[in-house]
């Protein structure tokens, strides 16, 4: 017992107290870095297939086709918040603008987009979890990805900012490299002008490291976040500030009335966001043990920045309590808790070393397989989906060179018939507005339809449909109208009934002006196509 006592002892002295000894006496200098590499190629190479799946998923069709469409127009020189409405910071649409330029706009190449932010973020997690050896990073990111696998590939904002976040802390990981804290900080104002809303994800996530750098290392950190964040101030002074401020700020924080929020309910998802938060709770609490254990290390404090960040990332599921909004925040409480479980068992004396890690892992994964049975199940239902050779191909509608997966054939032939009909009735240029049948509720629309009509001019600031915004009272909804040439209104968004204020009816003004100057020239199931009763003045 005594000898047992000065083994562990001496272990302690020799290495920081969380990392996993087992792991480094197997594996050992340069072999276990190249084998930490392998191990990250195996995981990250088992997540590509279901991932790749996702691409033949079904478009949303607003939220995806907004990705679609404000690149294109940024092509063509428009500027966002001037010139369309966005809530989100400006810099994903200009990656795809970036992306687009290169290889055309598609959905391929926007969902290659997200694609690469999914890997880039479980590339930063096996990384962060490298601290703790192989078998804990790979246990980390197979469980991030598993909850990422219920995102598809679509590429979202969100996405390309956690990617920022999460590389930004674990380049400050390094907290006595000056430059490393630079190019930190400039990772971090990316991130904010990913989603401006990750805002107290980068400052706790980053506060831990933060308070260990030394004054220099701190002043090039602040210093790199006020570079990243200038493209912002000169897109600002372009579009101007009162709408950058309405965009960012004020319609979807203030005036918006909650017209997006989902209360809590019963069910999977209800499971799921009880497990991030326990999650949470033990991931503050293991980062609060193994920083007391070394006040002056970096593991702890990394341990509990990831925590911390975590734990910021939970205002994105309350505020829309549904799957793919907790999986939003679930995924990075549930990658740091074999690590946090490893650090607590680090201390007991009844596990043999090696034995920790695989245990941690273990221990994680069976939490979240009982109190969120649900994800389990639809991973490996992806898994077998992607391995099935004998799949269904996607419902794929083509038009006008580009192509795009709905969800079912149906929907295919009627928006197909629909797109035929305007193409031959339609003078190339003129001007198109999209957008429910009952302009009084704007809670979604075609977004993608703008995608697929190239040839048209957008005729509205309000390329999405937002409660709140676009049906305001003084909303400029009903004016844009009249500019428009065209119109594609959708019933099936007519009877969209949430516990929310998005069920209130705005003004009537936008139905008015529909009913005066247009008339229906056909109908193509939910669709229904108006064009102009006399020419624009």
């Amino acid at each position: 017992m005594a000898s047992g006592f000065a083994r562990e002892a001496l272990l302690n002295e020799c290495e920081p107290l969380s990392t996993p000894r087992a792991d480094r006496a197997v594996l050992g200098g340069a072999s276990s870095a190249r084998r930490s590499l392998a191990v990250a190629a195996l995981v990250l190479v088992a997540l590509l297939l279901p991932l790749l799946h996702s691409f033949d998923k079904p478009a949303k069709a607003m939220d995806e086709g907004s990705l679609l469409v404000y690149p294109e127009l940024i092509l063509k020189g428009n500027l966002p918040y001037r010139d369309f409405e966005t809530f989100y910071g400006p810099t994903n649409i200009y990656v795809l603008s970036g992306v687009y330029a290169v290889f055309g706009p598609s959905i391929l190449a926007e969902r290659a987009t997200g694609l690469a932010y999914r890997l880039l973020i479980l590339a930063a997690v096996f990384c962060i979890a490298r601290r703790w050896g192989p078998t804990l990073a790979a246990g980390a990111t197979l469980m991030a990805g598993a909850v990422l696998l219920n995102l598809g590939v679509v590429a979202y904002a969100w996405m390309g900012g956690i990617t920022c976040v999460l590389w930004s802390i674990f380049i400050v990981s390094k907290t006595d490299s000056r430059v490393r804290c630079f190019f930190g900080g400039m990772l971090a104002a990316t991130a904010l002008l990913f989603r401006p809303d990750l805002g107290p994800a980068v400052i706790f996530g980053t506060l831990p490291l933060f308070l260990r750098m030394n004054r220099s290392a701190k002043l090039r950190y602040l210093s790199g976040m006020c570079i990243g964040l200038l493209p912002l101030g000169l897109l600002t002074v372009a579009a101007g500030p009162q709408q950058v401020l309405d965009n960012l700020l004020l319609f979807p924080v203030f005036y918006g009335n909650g017209g997006r929020h989902l209360p809590l309910a019963p069910g999977s998802v209800l499971g799921l966001f009880g497990v991030h938060l326990i999650a949470c709770g033990v991931n503050i609490f293991s980062g609060a043990t193994a920083l007391r254990r070394q006040p002056q290390g970096v593991d702890g404090r990394l341990l509990l920045g990831a925590a911390l960040f975590a734990v910021a990332l939970t205002h994105q599921a309350v505020q829309r309590l549904d799957g793919m909004h907790v999986c939003f925040a679930a995924f990075a409480s549930l990658a740091i808790l074999p690590i946090s479980l490893f650090v607590l068992l680090s201390k007991t004396s009844f596990l043999s070393l090696r034995k920790k890690p695989v245990i941690a892992v273990a221990a994680a994964a069976g939490f979240v397989a009982a109190l969120a049975p649900a994800l389990p199940v639809y991973v490996c239902g992806q898994v077998i989906a992607a391995l099935n050779p004998n799949a269904p191909p996607p419902c794929m509608l083509e038009q006008n060179g580009r192509r795009i997966p709905l969800a079912t054939v149906l929907l295919v032939r009627t928006t197909g018939a629909l797109l035929d009909r305007i193409d031959g009735m339609a003078a190339p240029g003129a001007r198109l507005f999209v957008g429910p049948a009952d302009l009084r509720r704007t809670n979604y629309n075609d977004t993608f339809l703008y995608h697929m009509l190239p040839q048209f001019r957008p005729a509205t600031y309000f390329l999405e449909m937002n409660p709140g915004s676009a049906n305001r009272s003084n909303s400029r909804l009903a004016s844009d109208i009249r500019t428009a040439d065209w119109l594609i209104l959708n019933r099936v968004y007519d009877n969209w009934n949430e516990p929310n204020s998005s069920s209130r009816n705005g003004s009537d003004e936008p139905n008015v002006v529909v009913r005066a100057e247009f008339t229906v020239c056909g109908e193509f199931g939910d669709y229904l196509l108006f064009r102009r009763k006399s020419p624009r003045g």
